[in-house]
């Protein structure tokens, strides 16, 4: 059953999620959710949205975004990051039994039987054993997944990222020296592939650390991965208290998220409070003067002496009324948006 409100589409909403929302311009406050690139919610977004689809489909991280023109904030959460391995050598299952250590699901790809069963001994959660393009037609890629190329010969290489820089991905790094690199990278280039995603692939693979043996070689490449990683910030999206609380409105509501921030603030870009009519509040953006004013300002817009909509700067630069609050100061623009009480459907 399709979602037909905002909170059915949230609680569809498990895995890969992009919430974007207008923040100037153009239809302010229009929202659309997709769920692994695919739209979810609205059923008819504003079309200064569903026209820049493609570029949505390529962020990666969370914060303000400036797609064509058009000024968004993109709140990407509940994604789980995925590494998929091709090559089942002494690297390759290195590559496994270390990502499994750190808790990353794992598929493993290999064409050769022997090697794939060396691959599950190493833990992967999924082996296909097929020729790589056959098996990589069955990976789809996305904004959370990580594709490590350490096959045995460059034109099993060659056939592994022909397939793999046609799909999203976070991350798409491959073994092989500096010669070897720049040889694959031109066959890739004449064959037709994408320039820039070429230019993007780390190789020779993994952070320069002096690797030697297979195991420093893996533990290389997944330093890189996580440090990629930990780059590319995600939210903690609704938490199950504002969820049950929009669930529970029947009167409007204000909900507040914090969209960029600079200096010292206690709370993240994402970092949300639902502001109720009778003054109670679920979630923070950070308490203080900051949460104060921005308390004030939802009042404001319960009372409608302010559009349901509004993207606010707050800051505390320690001098004025302040100083006394204001020890290291900061900055924040926080997302402010009337809540209406919805008709939510039963969950399917």
């Amino acid at each position: 059953m399709e979602p037909r409100t905002f909170l059915d589409a949230l609680h569809h909403a498990a895995g890969d999620t992009l919430l974007a929302t207008v923040l100037e311009g153009e239809a302010p406050g229009a929202q659309l959710l997709l769920r692994g690139g695919v739209p979810l919610w609205p059923e008819h977004p504003a079309p200064c949205l569903s026209g820049r689809l493609p570029a949505l489909r390529q962020i990666t991280s969370s914060g303000v975004q400036e797609l064509e023109g058009l000024r968004v904030f993109a709140e990407r959460f509940g994604a789980s990051p995925r590494l998929v391995v091709c090559g089942g050598g002494h690297v390759g299952a290195s590559v496994v039994r270390l990502a499994r250590l750190l808790g990353l699901p794992v598929c493993a790809l290999e064409d050769r039987p022997d090697f794939a069963d060396d691959l599950r001994d190493a833990g992967a959660e999924e082996v296909l054993c097929a020729p790589f393009s056959e098996s990589l037609a069955k990976i789809s890629g996305g904004a959370e997944c990580y594709f490590v190329v350490v096959t045995r010969a460059h034109n099993c290489d060659l056939e592994c990222l022909t397939a793999i820089l046609q799909k999203p991905a976070a991350y798409v790094g491959m073994m092989g020296s500096r010669g070897r690199t720049a040889l694959v990278c031109r066959q890739l280039t004449e064959a037709g592939l994408d320039p820039a995603r070429v230019e993007a692939l780390h190789a020779p693979i993994g952070l320069a650390i002096g690797a030697k043996t297979a195991e420093e070689i893996a533990l290389s490449i997944l330093a890189e991965i996580v440090q990629i990683k930990s780059a590319r910030p995600l939210t903690e999206g609704f938490s199950p208290a504002i969820l049950a609380a929009l669930g529970a409105l029947d009167t409007p509501a204000v909900l507040a998220t914090i969209v960029s921030r600079h200096g010292s603030t206690p709370r993240e870009v994402g970092s949300k409070m639902l502001l109720l009519p009778d003054g109670r509040t679920v979630g923070s953006v950070g308490g203080g003067i900051m949460e104060y004013r921005v308390q004030q300002l939802a009042a404001k817009m319960l009372a409608w002496e302010e559009p349901p909509t509004k993207l606010a700067a707050f800051t505390t630069d320690g001098t004025g009324e302040d100083a006394a609050i204001a020890a290291c100061g900061g900055s924040m623009n926080v997302l402010l948006q009337r809540m209406e009480p919805e008709e939510n459907s039963d969950e399917a």
